[in-house]
């Protein structure tokens, strides 16, 4: 197994309970060779003061003091404070397997020539193994065209990165709060980092999905504007460093999406629908007739929403004749694959779970 060094980097905002379980799992490693390191984004004083006494000599704690707020801003604190040659990002309410760490080291002997390593990740509600969920199905290719259409095969923690390829990236766009994983994974696809895909490893990382609200799903006016910001800079990436067509094509779809997210899910939107329809044209100004196609169908969405949704469907369905079939992604993986028979049941022993009957895979 390889003897390089990791640092697990987990940004914390007023989760102290949840972050000791975190921390507890990672404690359980049966690889020895790794560090923590735990980015308080500005907790309460409270969560602060009982987080501190999590310190050990391999759980270092740091407060985020300057820079903007959010995960990405940590995550950044957090890999360029690294001593460790590789670096996996963890959310401080999610959970290592207790192979996690051994097996992805495995692999970056078997691999060496890469640049960043990629695994499944798992869903959970209550404890590990509750879920037969993975993130997303994994494949051999296509990923840079799933991330442009909100599709993404790989999680934050999906990814074991070497700390030279994190610098090189240039770390997390710390504007965005939404989408920052999928922001900097679609940047190394773009500048062709040497990715080492593992679809047939047993998932190292529990990811949750409990009933409380996460930190980055609220609509508030910060948040929204993010999202604008992931997709400007995603237009400057792909205008920098790729004239195909096609991904261009797809990833104006997000605008699209982006106009349709605010349609259905923020009150009194119009005006945020127009601002990111001007963000659209002043950064696409040549797709002129499709973008007037999806600003006709707003138009009317947003006019028949509460009185007409009928009349709203019709449209929709005009729309999805008219506009490229990337602007509505059909059948994706994400949340919903479900890991091979094989698969659960090795990790079902690894959890101490064999003795139990399978999870019913139409949960």
């Amino acid at each position: 197994m390889s003897n390089l060094d990791v640092c697990v980097v987990i940004p914390h905002f007023n989760r102290a309970e949840l972050l000791r379980e975190t921390l507890d799992s990672v404690l359980q490693q049966t690889a020895s060779n790794w560090h923590v390191i735990v980015v308080d984004d500005g907790s309460d004083l409270t969560h602060w003061e009982r987080i501190r006494q999590y310190a050990e000599p391999r759980i270092r704690i740091i407060r985020r003091e300057d820079g903007s707020k959010g995960p990405s801003r940590c995550r950044n604190l957090g890999w360029q404070a690294a001593q460790a040659d590789l670096v996996l990002f963890l959310d401080s309410d999610d959970l290592l397997g207790g192979w996690c760490l051994q097996q992805r080291l495995a692999a970056v002997d078997a691999s060496q020539h890469a640049d960043a390593w990629v695994f499944p990740v798992m869903l959970f509600k209550n404890r590990p193994g509750d879920l037969p969920v993975l993130w997303n199905r994994m494949q051999a290719g296509g990923n840079l065209e799933r991330f442009l259409v909100s599709d993404p095969p790989w999680h934050t923690s999906s990814t074991l990165w070497r700390r030279s390829t994190l610098q090189m990236l240039g770390g997390f766009n710390e504007q965005v709060m939404y989408g920052d994983d999928a922001d900097l994974h679609m940047r190394a696809l773009l500048q062709e980092v040497r990715f080492s895909q593992q679809p047939d490893a047993l998932p190292d990382v529990f990811i949750r999905r409990a009933d409380q609200q996460r930190i980055t799903g609220t609509s508030s006016p910060q948040l929204l504007e993010s999202r604008v910001v992931r997709l400007r800079a995603g237009t400057q990436m792909l205008n920098k460093v790729s004239h195909s067509r096609r991904y261009q094509q797809l990833w104006q779809g997000q605008y699209f999406r982006e106009c349709e997210f605010l349609l259905f899910n923020v009150p009194d939107s119009q005006s945020r629908i127009r601002g990111v329809l001007r963000a659209w044209r002043a950064d696409w100004p040549g797709f002129s007739v499709m973008r007037a196609i999806a600003a006709c169908y707003l138009w009317l969405a947003c006019l028949c929403r509460r009185r007409a949704y009928l009349l709203l469907r019709i449209g929709r369905r005009i729309s999805m004749c008219l506009l490229p079939a990337g602007f509505f992604p059909r059948g994706g993986g994400f949340e919903q694959t479900q890991p091979a028979a094989e698969i659960l049941s090795t990790l079902q022993r690894r959890l101490g779970k064999a003795d139990e009957p399978h999870l019913d895979p139409g949960l």
